[in-house]
Order: structure tokens, then C-alpha cells, then sequence
């Protein structure tokens, strides 16, 4: 029995097919298959039901999976131990929300590029709810998303709360007529129609009767800072967004508007049990230094 073997087995039950296993441990579906079949050969029992789709664990697959959780629990406690965080990182592919996109990913990827300079790392700027599914289906090994996140297979850390922000163009903030919310005329550009930001503005122009005034929601947070920057309306966004050096500039202004209808986002750094988790602890700790100090 090879440990190749039961990394091949652990990540079919955990990923839910032959071909999304063989995507995150780099090799082939017949290479994967391979190891599948030797070790059902050894073992002289099927793990799994081969006309299910998506490949579903036998009872004996059942009964095996537990044993080899608690193999790898105990070999990472191992890599933990010896080589502590600062082993060689080959590939890491992180997702980061657009909103967090100018405070986190420089420093998560000079954090890597440090130690390890040959390192790929791949960056995926998406909503919190897409980043939770691409880290459940083994697209991403680790991501920033707003939680807090109750999920067996995951490993989850708190990172930092951010509060959010009313923003208008130079023209407009410069102009003072925008004393509250109530005075806000037109559009106003923010988060898409799911996010806990959309919905609390809209709750609240209702129960302030603000029916002249129009929700706009975006994906993008730079989508949200360039329809700003050029008058089509204000917006709402992540204080952090506009905090770097680089959209801190004098196209976009911060408006000192009642924020209180908004709640703050706790945002958690995740990563799977199953992955790799020494570079899931190192960007952890990295992202815990950087909220410590700052």
C-alpha cells in the first residue's frame, strides 16, 4: 500500500471524480485510476460505486476514508513538526474578493515569492460565494471570504473585520450638498443584488421612502470606483478598497455619510483539510501578521 495510493482515494471521495482528483494531484485520470485499481487490488474490495456519477463511496470506501483522514491528520502533524512553515511552496493558487484586492494580493504573493522565487501562483478575483465553491470542488487551494464559514472540510481563521464607505467624484464631494443619506439623488453603485450591502441599502431607502434613488450592483469593485470617478452617481464600497496607495487618488472621495444601516464583514482565510495544508497555515500566518501589525 502506497501513500501515493491513498492521496489518489482521498481526493476521488472528496472531490467527487477521477478527473478532478487527477487536476489537483497533477497527473493523469488513467495515472489515478491506476493507483486506484492496485489499491482496491490489495485490499481485495471496491471503494467505489463506478456507475455513480459523481463516483460514490462504497460502504468498505466508507469505513477506509476514516482511517485515511486520521493517516493524514498524522503526516501533516509530521511535516508540521519537522519542517515547519517555511517548506518549499511550488504552486499556490489563491482567491481574494475584488474588494480585498489592493490590500491583500501584493502582500500574499511577495509573501511567497520571499521564500520561494521559482514559486506559480495563480490569483482568482471572484465573490466570496464562487471562491467557497472553486475551494469545494479543488480549484483553489486557499481564499479570502467573508464568513463566518461552518463547513467539515474546511479549515477556517478569522483575518479582519472591514467596515464600509460612501464615495463620490472630486466634483460632487467638493460641491457639499451631500450632508446624508437622505440628500442622495440618482444612482448609487455598489456590490451585486446578494451581498449583505446591497440588500441593507435597499431595506433602508425603502423605510426612508427614497424611491427617486436606484441601487446599481456590481461584481467588481473597480467597476464600482470607475462609475464613480466619472459623475455617473456615488457609491458604497469597502473602506479597505480605497485605503492603498493606488485608489487613493483624487478622482475618488470619501463621503462622511451614515454608515450605520451597513454591517461590518468579517472576512476568514480558508483552505481544505484535504489540501495542502502547510501552505494553507503559511498564508494563514501570513495574513494574521499583516492584521496583527496593522
Amino acid at each position: 500500500m502506497e501513500f501515493r495510493q491513498l492521496e489518489a482515494f482521498r481526493a476521488i471521495a472528496t472531490l467527487g471524480s477521477f478527473s478532478a482528483a487527477a487536476q489537483k494531484l497533477h497527473a493523469t485520470q488513467p495515472a489515478i485510476s491506476s493507483r486506484l485499481s492496485a489499491l482496491e487490488d490489495e485490499l481485495g474490495a471496491e471503494l467505489f460505486d463506478r456507475k455513480s456519477r459523481p463516483a460514490r463511496l462504497t460502504v468498505t470506501g466508507h469505513r477506509l476514508l476514516r482511517h485515511v483522514d486520521r493517516v493524514f491528520d498524522a503526516t501533516n502533524d509530521i511535516r508540521r513538526i519537522v519542517g515547519g512553515a517555511s517548506r518549499h511552496i511550488d504552486t499556490a493558487r489563491i482567491g481574494i474578493p475584488s474588494a480585498l484586492v489592493s490590500k491583500w494580493a501584493a502582500y500574499l504573493m511577495t509573501s511567497i515569492y520571499k521564500s520561494n522565487p521559482q514559486a506559480k501562483v495563480e490569483l482568482h478575483i471572484d465573490r466570496s460565494t464562487v471562491l467557497r465553491h472553486m475551494l469545494a470542488t479543488g480549484e483553489i487551494d486557499f481564499a479570502l471570504v467573508i464568513g463566518p464559514i461552518d463547513e467539515p472540510k474546511l479549515i477556517s481563521t478569522p483575518i479582519a473585520r472591514y467596515d464600509y464607505c460612501w464615495i463620490a467624484d472630486r466634483q460632487t464631494a467638493e460641491a457639499g450638498k451631500l450632508k446624508s443619506v437622505e440628500d442622495t439623488m440618482g444612482l448609487i453603485f455598489t456590490y451585486s443584488k446578494d451581498s449583505i450591502v446591497f440588500r441593507a441599502l435597499s431595506n433602508y431607502l425603502k423605510e426612508k421612502g427614497l424611491a427617486s434613488v436606484e441601487l446599481s450592483g456590481s461584481n467588481s469593485t473597480d467597476a464600482v470606483l470607475n462609475l464613480v470617478s466619472k459623475g455617473l452617481g456615488i457609491g458604497v464600497v469597502m473602506t479597505a478598497a480605497i485605503e492603498s496607495e493606488s485608489l487613493n487618488t483624487q478622482k475618488i472621495h470619501k463621503l462622511d455619510l451614515e454608515t450605520d444601516m451597513i454591517p461590518d464583514s468579517e472576512y476568514w482565510a480558508i483552505y481544505r483539510r484535504d489540501g495542502d495544508v502547510l501552505l494553507g497555515e503559511y498564508l494563514v500566518n501570513a495574513c494574521l501578521g499583516v492584521s496583527l501589525s496593522g
